[in-house]
């Protein structure tokens, strides 16, 4: 009994870490409007943060932002 509490401690801690992932990676979708797995500076406008730091965050400077780019700016 002592042994499980601890297992179940850290699936949870594990379920909620892909639930985090979940998430973010359905914001990206949301807000992918063309669906094309980057987003534009016009796609990233709807949010006044990344409106802001789309510059900083788009680390390659192609003028997008790729899920990798928008997940590193997010941690």
């Amino acid at each position: 009994m002592k042994v499980l509490a601890p297992l179940c401690l850290c699936c949870s801690a594990l379920f909620s870490f892909n639930s985090l992932a979940i998430d973010v990676e359905a914001t990206f979708a949301e807000l992918d409007k063309d669906s094309n797995g980057t987003l534009s500076e016009a796609e990233a406008s709807e949010d006044a943060v990344l409106h802001e730091s789309f510059e900083q965050i788009d680390k390659d400077q192609n003028g997008q932002i790729s899920l990798t780019e928008f997940k590193q700016f997010l941690q």
